[in-house]
Protein backbone atom coordinates (compact mmCIF):
# COMPACT_ATOMS: atom_id res chain seq x y z
CA UNK A 1 0.00 0.00 0.00
CA UNK A 2 2.60 2.44 1.09
CA UNK A 3 4.33 1.43 -2.25
CA UNK A 4 1.49 2.23 -4.46
CA UNK A 5 1.24 5.93 -3.00
CA UNK A 6 4.65 6.58 -3.21
CA UNK A 7 4.61 5.50 -7.01
CA UNK A 8 1.73 7.93 -7.55
CA UNK A 9 3.56 10.37 -5.67
CA UNK A 10 6.56 10.28 -7.90
CA UNK A 11 5.05 9.93 -11.17
CA UNK A 12 2.46 13.31 -10.27
CA UNK A 13 5.82 14.31 -9.69
CA UNK A 14 7.86 12.99 -13.06
CA UNK A 15 4.36 14.51 -15.14
CA UNK A 16 4.51 18.05 -13.62
CA UNK A 17 8.75 18.36 -14.56
CA UNK A 18 7.82 17.06 -17.96
CA UNK A 19 5.19 19.14 -18.80
CA UNK A 20 7.50 22.02 -17.51
CA UNK A 21 10.16 20.96 -18.85
CA UNK A 22 8.45 21.04 -22.61
CA UNK A 23 6.73 24.15 -21.80
CA UNK A 24 10.07 25.82 -21.21
CA UNK A 25 11.50 24.20 -24.52
CA UNK A 26 8.50 26.03 -26.08
CA UNK A 27 8.15 29.57 -25.21
CA UNK A 28 12.06 30.78 -26.24
CA UNK A 29 11.15 28.62 -29.72
CA UNK A 30 7.91 30.76 -30.34
CA UNK A 31 10.44 34.36 -29.53
CA UNK A 32 13.35 33.33 -31.41
CA UNK A 33 11.87 34.15 -34.70
CA UNK A 34 14.26 37.63 -35.62
CA UNK A 35 14.69 38.08 -39.20
CA UNK A 36 14.18 41.27 -41.16
CA UNK A 37 10.83 42.96 -41.35
CA UNK A 38 8.35 41.15 -44.21
CA UNK A 39 11.44 38.97 -45.78
CA UNK A 40 10.94 35.84 -45.47
CA UNK A 41 14.94 34.29 -45.83
CA UNK A 42 15.99 30.56 -46.21
CA UNK A 43 19.71 29.15 -46.58
CA UNK A 44 19.77 25.27 -48.14
CA UNK A 45 22.76 24.29 -46.89
CA UNK A 46 21.60 20.86 -47.75
CA UNK A 47 23.15 17.96 -49.69
CA UNK A 48 21.16 16.20 -52.41
CA UNK A 49 17.72 18.16 -52.15
CA UNK A 50 16.01 21.12 -52.58
CA UNK A 51 14.00 23.34 -50.77
CA UNK A 52 10.19 24.35 -51.82
CA UNK A 53 8.92 26.84 -49.54
CA UNK A 54 4.54 26.90 -49.37
CA UNK A 55 2.40 28.73 -48.29
CA UNK A 56 -0.57 27.02 -48.50
CA UNK A 57 -3.03 29.43 -47.15
CA UNK A 58 -2.16 31.36 -50.12
CA UNK A 59 -3.13 29.44 -53.16
CA UNK A 60 0.02 27.14 -52.43
CA UNK A 61 1.93 30.13 -53.72
CA UNK A 62 5.65 28.61 -52.90
CA UNK A 63 9.30 28.96 -54.11
CA UNK A 64 12.15 26.13 -54.30
CA UNK A 65 15.85 27.16 -52.89
CA UNK A 66 18.54 25.03 -54.75
CA UNK A 67 21.06 22.81 -52.60
CA UNK A 68 23.77 25.39 -51.47
CA UNK A 69 21.78 28.34 -52.32
CA UNK A 70 20.23 31.55 -50.42
CA UNK A 71 16.52 33.07 -51.61
CA UNK A 72 15.16 35.95 -49.59
CA UNK A 73 11.01 36.06 -50.88
CA UNK A 74 8.38 39.31 -49.54
CA UNK A 75 5.67 37.42 -48.07
CA UNK A 76 2.46 37.01 -50.63
CA UNK A 77 0.01 38.26 -48.14
CA UNK A 78 1.13 40.02 -45.16
CA UNK A 79 -0.46 38.14 -41.83
CA UNK A 80 0.97 37.48 -37.91
CA UNK A 81 0.01 34.62 -38.46
CA UNK A 82 0.95 32.64 -42.13
CA UNK A 83 1.24 28.85 -42.29
CA UNK A 84 4.14 27.59 -44.24
CA UNK A 85 5.06 24.05 -45.17
CA UNK A 86 9.16 22.86 -45.83
CA UNK A 87 9.42 19.83 -48.14
CA UNK A 88 12.76 18.25 -49.11
CA UNK A 89 12.53 17.52 -52.92
CA UNK A 90 14.69 15.79 -55.33
CA UNK A 91 13.32 16.32 -58.47
CA UNK A 92 9.68 17.29 -59.00
CA UNK A 93 7.96 19.07 -56.61
CA UNK A 94 4.94 16.77 -55.02
CA UNK A 95 6.45 13.56 -56.81
CA UNK A 96 7.28 10.36 -55.00
CA UNK A 97 10.74 11.97 -53.91
CA UNK A 98 9.59 14.96 -52.02
CA UNK A 99 7.90 15.29 -48.67
CA UNK A 100 7.28 17.37 -46.22
CA UNK A 101 9.71 18.13 -43.14
CA UNK A 102 8.42 20.58 -41.57
CA UNK A 103 4.78 23.03 -41.05
CA UNK A 104 4.45 25.97 -39.06
CA UNK A 105 3.20 29.26 -38.49
CA UNK A 106 5.28 32.88 -38.74
CA UNK A 107 4.47 37.07 -38.27
CA UNK A 108 5.39 38.76 -42.13
CA UNK A 109 6.06 41.56 -39.78
CA UNK A 110 8.77 39.91 -38.00
CA UNK A 111 10.13 38.27 -41.10
CA UNK A 112 12.16 34.71 -40.58
CA UNK A 113 15.64 33.78 -41.26
CA UNK A 114 15.58 29.42 -42.11
CA UNK A 115 18.69 27.18 -42.55
CA UNK A 116 18.56 23.89 -43.60
CA UNK A 117 21.33 21.23 -43.71
CA UNK A 118 21.76 18.13 -43.64
CA UNK A 119 20.96 15.46 -46.40
CA UNK A 120 17.36 14.24 -48.30
CA UNK A 121 16.60 11.48 -45.85
CA UNK A 122 17.46 13.52 -42.69
CA UNK A 123 16.91 17.19 -42.82
CA UNK A 124 18.03 19.62 -40.40
CA UNK A 125 16.52 22.88 -40.11
CA UNK A 126 16.49 26.13 -37.21
CA UNK A 127 15.10 29.96 -37.64
CA UNK A 128 16.33 33.18 -35.97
Amino acid sequence: MQNSALRKKWSARIAAATVIAATAALVPAAGAQAGTPHQFRLCNNGRGYDTVVEFPSHGGYAFRVLAGKCQTVGAPVPSSNQAVTLHAVQGAWKGSRSYVFAGFSYDDRRGIDITTSGTYGAVNWSWR
